[in-house]
């Protein structure tokens, strides 16, 4: 049986003239019906033996999936680090090729600049050999070859004009040293 109680509106036009509430409660008596299954005892054992032997295999199943999860977990946590080891490595690798490309550009560098002092050294080289063989090509105030007279017999070829300075040392008369 089921007992509910029924507030009336407020807004109704009845209860606002006479200024009275009025509290209803209704009643209504249900009935259950209640379905009554009998199952033999063998019929039971089945059922029973049934849901056990799904119970074991889901067991085992779970045993394994737990396992899985274990091992998955250790493979995942294995490639974590792997993971790891490989970014650290091309860290470093990235490090080296910059370092890599630093040199190869200072080497070129080095390698122009090479060039261009080649360039400077055989100029001065070049201009050295023409010294020497102007220096070399002079003619003595007494040779009078070109004028009529024979070639001279004894020309003399100077190797070199220029004499270099040199350095005179000091040496300190109370002790000897230079």
């Amino acid at each position: 049986m089921i007992a509910t109680w029924d507030d009336s509106d407020e807004s109704s036009s009845d209860e606002k003239s006479d200024g009275e509430v009025a509290n209803i409660a209704f009643m209504a008596i249900e009935k259950e019906v209640e379905d009554e299954v009998n199952f033999s005892f063998n019929e039971l054992q089945d059922a029973y033996e049934n849901l056990y032997n799904e119970y074991e295999n889901i067991c085992l199943k779970n045993k394994s999936l737990k396992k899985n999860v274990i091992s998955m977990s250790k493979e995942i946590e294995s490639l974590k680090n792997e993971n790891s080891n490989y970014i650290n490595e091309i860290e470093i690798l990235n490090v080296s090729l910059k370092l890599s490309n630093d040199f190869k550009e200072e080497n070129e560098n080095l390698k122009l600049e090479i060039d261009a002092l080649k360039k400077t050294f055989s100029k001065f080289s070049n201009s050295s050999d023409k010294l020497d063989t102007l220096l070399g090509l002079q003619r003595c105030v007494f040779d009078k070859a070109g004028l009529g007279y024979d070639e001279m017999k004894n020309v003399k070829h100077f190797k070199n004009f220029f004499v270099k300075k040199n350095e005179s040392k000091i040496t300190c008369n109370y002790c000897g040293k230079q």
